[in-house]
């Protein structure tokens, strides 16, 4: 059975931003708390330790007190680096000897279920497979996923071929798709533009 103290969460906070102005979005506020802060508060009992992945701007995260890792991609490519570069950290110099599976949430939405990656946990042991998805919203949630350090080769293949999104690489791992449905009405909303955060801040304190 899969322990959360095997289980290393990355927070992925390295997207370009372009349709918010390229303000770093995980530190645009929603209820006057920057959203990265909502993604620690709500992921940080599901794993046994949390990371960030950030490929600009680090010392923005610096206060946050957690591990930070850079792209091993100078310019960002894309998603699939930043994860692929979380499970670097995780096995060089036994930084992370206890953890053999990495969970990933992504620092724009700030509201999923808390028991997100207990439920992905049970598919991947229960399916046998390596990677386990979400759905929500009716969509595939691949940035709320959790992966066995084993898929380590296939994704830096993928990253080689210039392969930087989850999506492509479904096809080439064994993986589950768990849905969440009849979740919290705020769960899996994803702020990407100004409208989103305008939605976001209405649902505050409900």
């Amino acid at each position: 059975m899969i322990q959360r103290q095997q289980i290393t969460g990355v927070i992925l906070a390295g997207g370009k931003s372009s349709r918010m102005g390229f303000r770093d979005k995980a530190l645009i506020r929603l209820g006057g708390t920057p959203l990265i802060e909502h993604v620690i508060r709500n992921g940080s009992n599901q794993v046994g330790q949390l990371v960030i992945s950030a490929n600009r701007n680090s010392e923005k995260f610096e206060y946050l007190e957690l591990p930070l890792i850079p792209d091993i991609k100078q310019a960002y490519a894309g998603p699939l680096v930043g994860i692929l570069s979380a499970m670097y950290w995780m096995i060089s110099a036994g930084k992370s000897p206890d953890s053999t599976y990495l969970a990933c949430f992504p620092a724009d939405v700030p509201w999923f279920p808390d028991t997100l990656i207990k439920q992905l946990t049970r598919a991947l042991e229960t399916q046998c497979k390596r990677v386990a998805w979400s759905e929500g919203r009716g969509q595939v949630q691949p940035l709320f996923s959790l992966w066995s350090l084993e898929t380590l080769p296939v994704i830096e293949q993928a990253v080689t071929n210039g392969q930087f999104g989850p999506k492509l690489i479904m096809p080439l791992i064994d993986n589950v798709l768990v849905k969440f449905k009849n979740t919290d009405h705020r769960h899996f909303l994803n702020i990407n533009t100004k409208k989103s955060l305008q939605i976001a801040e209405s649902f505050i304190g409900t």
